[in-house]
């Protein structure tokens, strides 16, 4: 009699198939390339799986060096979400020819601030353009759609979540906006100084009114003359607030504020602090807003 052998071959089969479909049921492995992006992409791949980060806590996108644990990330990934080469410098040459990367500088729909302006242009050459997309609220819902949008060619079985995440995610950024314009309302708009030019999206997002910037390159010492007009801006705008990044801790910044009316804060872009999850996105921005309008509400001590 040949059916037990032919009853085993079926079983194999069928054993087979179910290995494939398990495969082929599993969830895109997502990469993005800094914190806050994670912060957003986790808001959308809740429920189905977990986004990992490029860069570890500490490290400055504008000078990471790519290491053999990175290179083994991307090739692992399903799909990549990164700002551009604007802003991870390292990525390039690593991303070139791959489908599977979305620069989101060049995603339909996200504003761009020319560097040095407060107002909107289109897209052509990103060194015009401050690279610091994901400070924007609005931005961050058009980023948030087109990764859903990306998941779900990818991993159409959970096309139903991704979805009904992307519908949460936007409302809550409408509660967010509501909250934050509050805020800076109630502050009362004074005027403030940032570690480095980073931070303009946000500004126009909330009318944040920031007098200066100590460096256009955090990676660089001011110019000589920068300083000097800097100095200037610091004397005659009298008791400020002034923010420092913690990725960054240069020297030039005491020797600037010594002896001013001055009340130091922390500003950090790349939001290390900030735990991913469902609403984490909208919880680093609040954060911001927070440390920027409690920061020009205190009465500034005088340095030095």
């Amino acid at each position: 009699m040949q059916f037990v052998p032919t009853l085993k071959r079926s079983l194999a089969a069928l054993m087979l198939l179910a290995a494939s479909v398990q495969v082929s049921a599993e969830p895109p492995n997502v990469l993005v390339s800094i914190k806050p992006l994670q912060l957003i992409a986790q808001g959308i791949t809740d429920g189905v799986t977990d986004a990992d980060v490029l860069l570890p806590p500490g490290s400055s996108p504008h000078r990471h060096s790519l290491k053999p644990s990175d290179a083994r990330k991307l090739r692992g990934a399903d799909v990549v979400f990164w700002v551009g080469p604007a802003m991870e410098t390292f990525l390039p040459k690593m991303l070139n020819g791959t489908q599977k990367a979305i620069s989101l500088m060049d995603v339909k729909g996200v504003q761009l601030l020319h560097t040095g302006e407060s107002d909107h242009h289109g897209h052509h050459d990103h060194g015009a353009h401050d690279p610091h997309i994901w400070l924007s609220t609005d931005n961050a819902r058009v980023i948030a759609t087109e990764m859903s949008r990306v998941l779900t060619s990818l991993d159409a079985t959970n096309k139903a979540r991704y979805q009904a995440n992307l519908e949460r995610f936007l409302h809550c950024m409408d509660k967010t906006d509501e909250r934050n314009l509050e805020k800076v309302r109630q502050s009362g708009n004074k005027p403030f100084f940032v570690f480095h030019n980073a931070y303009g999206y946000l500004q126009e997002q909330y009318g944040l009114p920031a007098a200066g910037y100590f460096t256009q390159n955090p990676e660089q010492q001011p110019g000589a003359r920068h300083l000097v007009d800097l100095q200037g801006q610091l004397d005659k705008a009298g008791a400020v607030c002034i923010f420092r990044e913690p990725q960054f801790h240069p020297a030039y910044i005491d020797r600037l504020t010594e002896g001013l009316s001055v009340t130091v804060g922390v500003l950090d872009p790349l939001g290390e602090t900030v735990s991913p999850g469902p609403v984490s996105y909208a919880q680093f921005i609040n954060q911001l807003v927070d440390n920027i309008t409690s920061c020009t509400q205190h009465k500034p001590i005088l340095k030095g």
